[in-house]
């Protein structure tokens, strides 16, 4: 949760949609206890970060579609019943990676099995993308790709897969707050390969930095972060945000990037 910059993108939406309302990150120790205090406290809506976004869908009292099918939800919103889950992810993911190119018959390797890998995978199968799973856990990985109905790779075989990826996510968080470690090796990349590590704390982990020296076009994960979050702020208020709104949240999240010093 410190790694967080969505109280600066969501409340520069809210100032500049005029709107009275205050966003900010909370730490929780207990999902189920600290999720009906906050309904009883009337909070109106709530965000979830890793690692509780399967937990929270499990916890949710309703649940769209979507989020059924995916297994996790990064939002939540207040109902008579409870709380109400909704997966926004996946919204944002498939944006950020649709404005590099034409998702359409790619051949598309996410790494990671958790909530975001979930989000991710969902997003580029709607795209029409062919999707391949790896992660650390092979138990885990089977799990979700089952689950989706994709394929899997175990990760230790990346480096001498046959299969030429056009797009790749690294959806852990490995590369939070920093270090050295990308997963895969630099030979792994390739030009024209779209890239996008969901960690955006450092703005250059060693993953996308080996990414964009092999000529790789490298999403950055602010962009799946700022997408995610319009269709939640859309979601709670029932309304669209306009591109002034929009505009405010890109600035607030760069600036919010760049002053802590993680470009």
């Amino acid at each position: 949760m410190r790694h967080t910059l969505s109280p600066a993108m969501m409340s520069a939406a809210f100032q500049a949609m005029e709107i009275s309302a205050v966003y900010t990150a909370l730490f929780i120790d207990d999902p189920a206890q600290d999720l009906q205090t906050l309904y009883n406290a009337g909070f109106s809506g709530l965000s979830v970060t890793i690692p509780y976004k399967e937990m929270a869908c499990r916890l949710a009292s309703e649940l769209d579609q979507t989020a059924q099918e995916i297994g996790a939800v990064n939002c939540l919103r207040r109902s008579e019943s409870g709380w109400e889950g909704r997966n926004t992810d996946w919204v944002g993911a498939l944006h950020a990676l649709s404005m590099a190119g034409d998702l359409t018959g790619k051949r598309a390797l996410i790494i990671g099995a958790g909530g975001a890998a979930r989000a991710v995978a969902y997003g580029l199968q709607r795209a029409g993308a062919i999707i391949t799973i790896s992660n650390r856990c092979a138990e885990r990985g089977r799990t979700l790709s089952k689950h989706l109905g994709i394929g899997f790779m175990p990760l230790k075989a990346l480096e001498n897969a046959s299969t030429d990826f056009d797009v790749v996510v690294q959806c852990t968080s490995v590369g939070l707050g920093g270090g050295n470690e990308s997963l895969v090796s630099p030979s792994f990349f390739h030009p024209g390969m779209i890239v996008m590590d969901i960690v955006y704390r450092p703005r250059w982990t060693a993953f996308s930095s080996a990414a964009r020296e092999a000529g790789c076009t490298v999403v950055s994960g602010l962009d799946m972060l700022l997408y995610q979050g319009v269709a939640q702020i859309e979601w709670w208020l029932g309304r669209p945000v306009a591109d002034p709104a929009v505009a405010a949240m890109r600035e607030a999240l760069q600036k919010a990037a760049y002053d802590e010093k993680n470009h």
